[in-house]
Order: structure tokens, then sequence, then C-alpha cells
């Protein structure tokens, strides 16, 4: 049996490592380690926190409060930091309140970031003197991400109190894959539940909205965004803000830049790795995290294991979705266990399909799986109880 007198590390509190927690005993180590610097937002439930019809509350959860029902069967600590970086020759790693501690395994667990291009909304450039700006001497657009989560409570904030100011700002979303979708849907159903006449516009690379997705759902979705007064801009590149708006380029055609008022815009055109796992000195796959064997090991430190988001299988390119981490989960429990006690590691492989519901703003749901979809209130309604099935695992 490896040495279990160093602690084991989970760095993020990511849907796997919930579920590590949550099986503390199957891990035959003395001492495990949370390191985590906020705590655990669930991202299924984030676009319902922006259409308010969830509060920040419903869906976070306390990294403390999952610690102290973890300990109970076995030594677990919580060290609200970040990790900078890996010492591998001691094999330590690197936090930065300054910290450093010897491990006997690591694992990372940190999900994605907001891929933001070289934009600046503060900052503009002069593209072009000659297009037609609307609204010269007006401010800069607000600019925000769809990841952190807690952008999206921010956002909702002072939308809220704009709305209660008579406002009816202009909102742009960047992105019509699943997130700038359920993004936008949501801001509908925000503004129009505060009685507000605020526009809605969605900006995507693509001609129809949830590239990939089957021909006719994508038609479907067309057609609700104009039922919900939701304006798509087809085939569209986002180049950056500008007084009052935004500039775009087409992706089909050579045209001049086109413009588009806006207060508020958000981001929802792609994910990245954490910054972190380029510092890491541990080979990585550009955009996608860590390279990752099928066993969830680092291909170069078989002691650093990693899952959803942060890491890059190098035999499957797969996408962003929680489910992918939740069915990670049990395959990183028991390797972690397996290499513990140097038993044969399981290999991971990915389903073909996974399952994907969209919360579109008003109790209506979009629910995908390979070239199978349906839409209305029963698949929003088993959107409903998958999340709460989910969170209920982690709360007392």
């Amino acid at each position: 049996m490896r040495s279990s007198q160093a602690p084991l590390a989970l760095v993020g509190a990511g849907h796997a490592h919930l579920h590590l927690l949550a099986n503390r005993h199957r891990l035959p180590v003395q001492h495990v380690i949370l390191i985590e610097p906020r705590g655990f937002w669930y991202s299924g439930m984030a676009s319902g926190v922006l259409g308010e019809q969830y509060s920040p509350a419903d869906d976070r959860l306390e990294p403390a409060n999952i610690v102290k029902q973890a300990n109970q069967h076995g030594k677990v600590s919580l060290i609200r930091a970040r990790l900078v970086g890996l010492n591998r020759p001691q094999r330590k790693i690197l936090l930065d309140n300054g910290a450093s501690f010897s491990v006997s395994a690591v694992s990372l667990n940190l999900g994605s970031r907001t891929a933001l291009k070289e934009v600046d909304c503060h900052s503009p450039q002069n593209i072009d003197n000659g297009i037609k700006n609307k609204r010269p001497h007006a401010p800069l657009p607000w600019l925000w991400p769809v990841k952190p989560i807690s952008a999206l409570v921010k956002l909702r904030q002072q939308l809220t109190s704009e709305f209660y100011q008579g406002i009816n700002p202009r909102l742009v979303v960047i992105g019509a894959g699943a997130s700038g979708i359920e993004i936008a849907c949501n801001l509908r159903a925000l503004a129009n539940h505060h009685g507000s006449d605020a526009s809605v516009t969605v900006v995507s690379r693509s001609a129809d909205p949830l590239p990939g997705a089957p021909p006719n759902a994508s038609r479907w979705l067309i057609h609700y965004f104009k039922k919900m007064g939701i304006a798509l801009r087809g085939a569209r590149d986002f180049l950056q803000c500008v007084n009052g708006g935004v500039l775009l380029s087409s992706t089909t055609t050579v045209i001049e830049h086109e413009y588009i008022d806006a207060d508020h815009v958000v981001i929802a055109s792609g994910l990245a790795p954490p910054d972190v796992m380029t510092n890491l000195g541990l080979p990585t796959v550009e955009g996608r995290g860590l390279a990752v064997t099928d066993t969830l090991q680092s291909t170069a430190a078989d002691w650093v294991f990693a899952a959803g988001d942060c890491a890059a299988m190098i035999n499957h390119s797969l996408p962003r979705l929680g489910v992918y981490g939740v069915r990670q989960a049990p395959i990183l429990r028991d390797n972690l266990s397996a290499w513990y006690t140097h038993k044969p590691l399981s290999r991971y492989h990915p389903q073909p399909h996974a399952l994907t519901i969209l919360n579109l703003g008003n109790g209506t749901g979009l629910a995908i799986r390979g070239r199978a979809w349906f839409a209305g209130r029963l698949a929003m309604k088993a959107k409903r109880w998958l999340d709460k099935r989910f969170l209920d695992q982690f709360t007392p």
C-alpha cells in the first residue's frame, strides 16, 4: 500500500469531489483535505437563478457543511485557498496564501472559466471610423461572463435595480450554445417578471442556434425565440464593445462592421480550463485542460488525478457538461482507492450520448439526447427533478 501518512488533496469542490467526500469511507488514506476558496455553485441551476426561479442560496453548497458530514467517516479538513502550483520533486502543492504542504496524491476538479476573447469594454479600439454608431456618447456596455456563476448573481441584482428604476436595458448574449440559449431565455423571463421592455439579442457564429443539435430542435428554437421576443443575429462574430453597443462581423460574407445597441453584454461563447492548469508543470491539451489518461491520471504523474471540465482526456474529446463529471466520479473514487492499495485501475468509458435539458425561462424545457429531443413543461419538470436529486445528495 502506498503511504497514506501524507494527505490526499482534493482541489476544487466540483461534482466529482462532492461524490468523493460523500464516500469518504471508501478512500484508504488517513487525511483528506478539500482546498476550495468559495463554495460549490451548481451550474445546472445557474440560469434559473438569473431568471429568479431560484434564489442564489438554492444553487450553492457550503464546503464547510460538506466537510462536517464527511468527517463522520474519516478525517477531512477544509482550506480556503486557491492552488497556484505544484512542486513535483517534493510532491507538494502550493497555495495562493503562501502555504505549501506535502501530499500523497492530488485530485483536481476545478471546473472551467469563461473563454473571453481579447476584448476590453473599458478601452475600446477604433475599429472603423466610418461605422454608424447610434449612441456615440453613451457609456460602454457592462461585460458579464457566464462563469463564475457568482457573476450571474451580480447581473441579476444589477438588472433588477435597473428595472425598479424604470430602465429598459438592451441585453446582448454572445453565443448560441446551450449556455447562451439558457441565459437569453432567462434574461427575457427576468425582464417579463419585472414588467420591463428590455430587449434581448443572441449573437451566434452559426446560422442557427444550438449547433450540433437535431435540425428540428434548432428550428423549434428559432420559433420559440420569436415567440419570446428574443432577436437572433446568426452567422456573426463578436468583435468588441464600443460606446453604447457592440460591433459584429459576418462569418459568411465580407461586410462592414455591424453595430448593435447594448447596455449589458453576456459572454457565453465558450469555456476554457482554469489558468492554473498551465502552471502545474504537467502536460495539458490547449483549450481543454490537464492531459489525463482513461484512468483519470496525469500523463506525466500518476499521483495527480483530474475530472470534470479541467481534465482533458487524451483519447476522448468531451463536451463541457456536468454529466461527464458526475459519471467520472465513481471511477475517480475507485481509482484513488486502487492507487493507494496497488490494485489495477479502472478505465472511464464516456457514454456516446448525454441527456441535456435546457431551462428556457418560463417553465419550458428543451431535452436533447443524441438525435432525440422534446420540448415543453414536461422537459422542465424532469430537469427540476434531476437537479433536486443531485443537490439532495449533499444536503443534510
